[in-house]
């Protein structure tokens, strides 16, 4: 599989398949299906696009076989970890290779680190194997390992946004959050101003999908409200397991720690292009480089949406690759 993905050369070869198999027989059946599919020949102007997701992804016992199997993703991990210590000990190797406690499952001063150790870890082993994006971009707290494996931020400054972002944010307790799913968004904004300053949009996934934050009492309410106004029509909600309504004014209290404890940030040459989800649009000087952009990415919604149609915009064959220990953002994607 290693030598068909790296090592030859793909634009000789019209098509390629790698198969995983235990016996012969189910490599024979294995060929047998793929002869009979119409095959799509590979291009040669792709355009690479590496989605880095946000919360909500962790689980008990993520990437353990890549910490223990891939020496790249491993040291990467230890070098991030490494530079944790100069804020606090996270023990973050220690927690994928003997599975977290389901206490911390929810905690942003644990998951955080864990998920920008992972993205960057699984980041660095594609790069090793020759893969490398053309664009870049990520999802709330996502956008932190993206700005690094960008090139823009060096792993130190990243290390530091994760740390006091994560470490502020579970200073911050109480609300909720809820997906709302096979409804315009557009109609859902029709709903919101009775319940203004009380909930927010907190995320623009796709044309028919978004995250809404705020006040736990609200939340619930528009909950029933929903479901309600659209029984039988394939509606789908479903209420975060996270310890703070993010995006919304839950964060207030923490957005000026966020912005003075971050401070300035080198920018460096990227290595690719970077499209920010604050702004919904390709990066500029000042993005993801200030204590203000890191206060505008916990507070403001995530503009998914319209950065994904951004960093496709005229682009053809476009290819995208989530970042993270499992699939979150595909179904946005393909809307």
């Amino acid at each position: 599989m290693f030598t068909s993905a790296c090592r030859r050369s793909h634009l000789r070869h019209k098509y390629r398949k790698a198969f995983m198999t235990s016996s012969v027989p189910d490599l024979e059946n294995q060929l047998q299906c793929a002869m009979n599919r119409k095959f799509e020949p590979s291009r040669s102007d792709n355009r690479l696009v590496f989605v880095f997701c946000g919360n909500g992804v962790t689980y008990r016992g993520m990437c353990k076989q890549l910490l223990k199997e891939e020496p790249v993703f491993r040291e990467k991990v230890r070098e991030v970890e490494n530079l944790f210590q100069n804020y606090k000990s996270t023990g973050i190797s220690q927690k994928i290779a003997n599975d977290f406690d389901n206490d911390d499952y929810t905690k942003p001063d644990v998951v955080q680190p864990l998920l920008f150790a992972i993205q960057v870890g699984i980041a660095s082993l594609f790069k090793h194997w020759g893969i490398k994006p053309d664009a870049i971009l990520g999802h709330s707290v996502g956008e932190v390992a993206a700005a690094h494996c960008s090139g823009l931020l060096s792993l130190e400054d990243a290390v530091k946004v994760i740390y006091f972002r994560s470490t502020l944010q579970s200073k911050v307790t109480g609300g909720k959050m809820l997906v709302v799913s096979n409804m315009a968004v557009s109609e859902v904004l029709k709903i919101l101003p009775i319940y203004s300053g009380k909930v927010c949009l907190a995320a623009f996934n796709s044309p028919q999908s978004c995250a809404l934050s705020g006040d736990a009492d609200a939340i619930d309410n528009l909950h029933q409200k929903l479901t309600a106004l659209f029984r039988g029509k394939n509606l789908f909600l479903r209420v975060l397991d996270v310890p703070a309504a993010y995006h919304s004014h839950m964060m207030d209290p923490i957005v000026d720690h966020i912005e003075e404890s971050i401070g300035a940030l080198t920018a460096n040459k990227m290595d690719c292009e970077l499209f920010s989800t604050v702004t919904g649009d390709m990066y500029t000087h000042g993005d993801f480089s200030t204590g203000r952009y890191w206060a505008r990415n916990i507070r403001e919604p995530v503009s998914f949406e319209h950065t994904m149609k951004a960093a496709t915009k005229d682009q053809k064959n476009v290819v995208f690759v989530e970042i993270g220990p499992r699939r979150a953002l595909q179904r946005y994607i393909q809307e």
